[in-house]
This record gives C-alpha cells, structure tokens and sequence, in this order.
C-alpha cells in the first residue's frame, strides 16, 4: 500500500476525477489523502458530499498566488515568442490584461530580461510553507495532481517535489493545456496527456522530456468506453423525436455567443423543407457566457428545435445570472452524443467526442463571431485546432449564409459507417480512448513510479 498526496484545486477537477470515480478508486489499494485549498473560490463544491475517504485543506496565500501569476503570463508570453500562435496569442493577453499590465509581462517576457525577472518574483513569493509542512506530515510516496498546468498548486508541487524527493505525477485536464499554457519551475515527474498530439506539443511548447510523458486518454472520457446507460432509441423516444427524423445536435460553446440565432436558422431551414425531417436537439455549453440580446431560448415558439433536458435547468439558470459553471454528468454526454445523428458546434471539445463517437461534425465558426469575440479568434488559430482540422475530417462553416447548405453536406455523411470508423481512428491522435479502465492504468504508472528507486527525485532539502 502506499501513501499518495492528491491535490485538487478547481472544481472542474473534482468533476473530471472524483465524481466519475477515477481517483477514488485508487483508495481500494492506498492510503490516499485529497487536499484542496482552504475557503477559495475555485472550489465551491462542498467537499462533505464528496465520495473519498479522507480528505485536508490547505491554506492559499492570495499574495503568492497573484506574485505566481504574473510571473506565469510573462512564462507564457516568453514561450509563446517561438510559435506560430505568437500573433492571436499576444492579442488575446493584450485584451484580456489591459494595456498596462499586458506591456509589463510584455517586456519581461523578452529572453534579456525573462530570467532575471523569474528570478526575483520566486524570491518575492517565496516557499510554501503550509504545504511543506503537510507534506513533512503526510510523507507521502507519490504526489498526484490533475491540473490545467496552472493554478493554485501546479508550481509550488513541483519545487515541493524536488525538496521532498517525491514523485510528481500531473494528469492534464483539457485538450488545449500544453498548447496554450506554462510551467515556471520545471517539469513534473510524469505528466499524463490524452493522446499523440498532446504529447507532441508538451514536448515542443513546455520541454517536458519525451521519458516523462505518459499517454493515457482524458479521465473524463473513461465512461465513453462502455455502452451508454440509456440506449438511443429509448432516448430518441423520451425527446419526442418523431420516426424517421434524423436528430442534430447543435451543442453550445463557452465563449458567449448568440446561439439562440444560431438555431433560429436551423428551425427556418427545417419549417422550409431545406433541412427536411430533422429534429434539433440544443445541448448548451456548462460553462457557457450569456452575451448581450440573445433572446432566451424558451421565450420562442420552437416547432423543430428542443432542449436537452440534462441542462435545461442549468440554462434557465444562466438566464438570470444564478450559476456560470455547471458540473455535467459525462454520463449524459455520452447519451447523447450516441443518439445523434450528425453534431454541430463553435469551437468546443465536443466536436473531438463527437468524433470519437463516429458522428460527422460542423465547426460553426460565423464570420461575425470571429471578427468580435477574442476567445474565437485566439482559439481557432492555436495549435490544438489548427491540427485538428487538417488531420480529423470535420467541416468548417465560416458564415451564416453557409449554414444550412453545410448542414445538408453534415447529414449526407450520418449514417456512413465506413466515414464512422475514419473519424473514430482520427481522434485517437487527440485522445486514445484504451480498453481498461483510466484508474487502472494510473495505478500501474504510480506504482511502478513508487516501485523503482531510479525513478524517483534527489531530495534536495525543505
């Protein structure tokens, strides 16, 4: 049995790794403690309903937590010099930090001045001494952290790591994580990614040595592996959809788009008989932003057009300002993504699951949305979905008057099996999707971490 130290600083974590059941099973063999951050809002779930055995809080410093993240967007600004993304990259933070703060990591992002900026703001944070006082305490034999490479933990776990000669092991979050993020202190011991691609760029954009790279799929994907819990005809029928309608998921993104426009041209097309017998089904995004006039979908008389009624309630909240970010079962997900025809979406993940359930996509990406939202600009031009759309066949819809002819050409590849098992074998790229269990695998690689002294750090003192 051994000792393992799982940190969980979001609750996107607490979503993607412990309501599914992938950390907790580790409890079956090991003494494992979750630690999660002391009173913070990165965290609101309520952690005596979560299902572990044994669980801390630790204490976050607000100012090393703001020290840390000005020197990380200098990090990434400094990294970024190098790639093709520099340009919508550098925009993006440009209008997102505002101009003073954007030219001062700006200028100590340049190689002169980077390193001795990094090395004063370490000097100015400073060690973390409510974490290596738990670690002293704990003694564990491996860390264990899901992250999206940053936050509250991803730096100070490494350094803990090194000082304590313990394991670090992260497993990476989203899709996008090594393309558009950075480490500041070094790599972890083993940082577990979804697929080819993800380990490809972790290894060009963050240096983290091939030897530490572990492929494993996304935790979050494990319950795709098996059939859904609800077959699709029972879940066609409990929608309403009538026999013979081909069902389209139109699935939202979380970048605050007017989506409700976007589907008042898909029921145009379906009332005109352009689209003829179709059923949408509108499936909004978790996170999804509320931009400003979008009419509120239940407000409008839909003959062709339904909600899923997983998020029904999560959208009727996001109307009146009562939540932002929703917890979605996968469970759900994979429902619908196995009753689906055919999916159409902006830029979300779930076109890559659309595609690991066989289902053609459209990327919607409307000529009037990319000249105005910043994050649909930076996103379509970064490396996760440049290399998506030259390797995985999924159309891409650049303007609303394209929409429905886009649609047709969607529809006409449903049913093809043989395009089916293409699509599938193309998202293996981004995501592997293995035939045992994430939780399985992950064992096996801490163990064999725990187990071979040579692969374990050099204490070098706390």
């Amino acid at each position: 049995m051994a000792k393992i130290a799982v940190f969980i600083d979001h609750d996107i974590m607490v979503r993607h790794f412990i309501l599914n059941g992938v950390l907790p099973a580790l409890e079956a063999e090991h003494d494992v403690v979750f630690v999660f951050p002391e009173r913070h809002k990165r965290v609101k779930t309520d952690l005596a309903t979560l299902p572990v055995r044994r669980q801390r809080t630790i204490a976050v410093s607000d100012a090393r937590a703001y020290g840390f993240r000005r020197l990380y967007v200098a990090t990434v600004l400094h990294r970024l010099r190098r790639t093709p993304d520099k340009g919508p990259l550098f925009r993006f933070w440009r209008e997102s930090l505002g101009r003073q703060a954007y030219w001062e990591s700006w200028f100590h992002s340049w190689p002169f001045t980077y390193d001795r900026y990094r090395r004063r703001m370490l000097a100015e944070i400073g060690d973390n001494e409510p974490l290596n006082a738990l670690l002293r305490e704990e003694r564990p034999d491996v860390i264990l952290h899901p992250t999206v490479l940053e936050g509250l933990f991803v730096s100070d776990l490494v350094r803990a790591g090194q000082a304590f000669g313990i394991p670090t092991v992260y497993l990476m979050n989203s899709w996008d994580n090594p393309a558009v993020k950075a480490m500041m202190l070094g790599s972890p011991d083993r940082l577990v990614v979804w697929g080819e691609h993800s380990l490809e760029i972790a290894h060009e954009r963050l240096g983290v040595p091939r030897d530490r790279l572990v492929s494993l799929g996304a935790a979050q994907f494990d319950v795709y592996r098996d059939p859904p819990r609800e077959d699709p005809a029972s879940y066609r029928r409990r929608l309403g959809v009538p026999d013979g309608n081909r069902l389209l998921l139109y699935a939202g993104s979380s970048k605050g788009l007017n989506e409700t426009a976007h589907l008042l041209r898909l029921e145009q097309a379906v009332a005109s008989g352009e689209l003829p017998r179709t059923t949408v089904l509108f499936r909004p995004h978790p996170w999804r932003g509320v931009p400003a006039g979008e009419a509120d979908f239940y407000s409008l008389p839909w003959k062709h057009v339904i909600m899923a009624p997983d998020m029904a309630d999560y959208y009727r909240k996001t109307r009146t300002g009562e939540v932002q970010i929703y917890l979605a079962d996968y469970a759900d997900t994979h429902v619908t993504l196995s009753a689906v025809d055919a999916v159409i979406s902006p830029l979300s993940t779930i076109l890559l699951e659309a595609a690991m359930h066989g289902k053609p996509s459209v990327a919607y990406l409307p000529d009037e949305d990319m000249r105005t939202n910043m994050a649909m600009f930076t996103m379509v031009r970064t490396v996760h979905f440049r290399v998506f759309f030259e390797k995985l066949d999924c159309i891409q819809c650049g303007t609303p008057e394209a929409l429905v002819a886009d649609t047709r050409r969607l529809l006409d590849q449903a049913g093809d099996t043989v395009f089916a098992e293409r699509i599938r074998r193309q998202a293996e790229f981004f995501a592997v999707l293995p035939p045992r269990p994430y939780a399985v695998m992950l064992d096996e690689l801490l163990q064999g971490l725990i187990a071979a002294p040579a692969l374990r750090p050099a204490a070098s003192g706390a």
